[in-house]
């Protein structure tokens, strides 16, 4: 069995974020054939998981396209950017707030004990509704 190597960088990411697959060589001379249901579907999450982006299915495909192209070819590391949406921000826009949402209640301050303690201003009884 020989290992292959998948490599994603993100735009404005220093980071590498890798898959490994480990093929027979029946399984190198047609990649096309690895890349199952249940692949593509580790591939997506290990990479969202380690990169905290999202990777939308064109996205996925540019990505194993381009790993069975490389692995007919005979390379061993396959390396590809990418500029991928954050988790983090596509999950806070479906963030729904489900708070209390009643107004508070309104109080009438005291207005016959609020006094000014300095200027020449009239008592704020004259102010206030009474």
């Amino acid at each position: 069995m020989v290992k292959y190597l998948f490599e994603l960088k993100v735009e404005g990411d220093n980071q590498i974020y890798q898959y490994a697959l480990d093929l027979k060589l029946e399984q190198e001379n047609s990649p096309e054939s690895i890349f199952t249901e249940e692949i593509r579907k580790s591939l997506k999450n290990h990479l969202e998981q380690q990169s905290s982006c999202k990777i939308n299915p064109r996205q996925l495909n540019q990505i194993i396209n381009s790993w069975e192209k490389e692995i007919k070819q005979g390379y061993r590391t396959t390396q590809i950017t990418l500029k991928l949406a954050s988790a983090i921000l596509e999950n806070l826009n479906q963030l729904q707030d489900k708070g209390y949402q009643d107004q508070p209640q309104l109080i009438e301050p005291p207005w016959n004990q609020i006094e000014p303690t300095e200027g020449i201003l009239p008592p704020l009884t004259l102010i206030g509704p009474e």
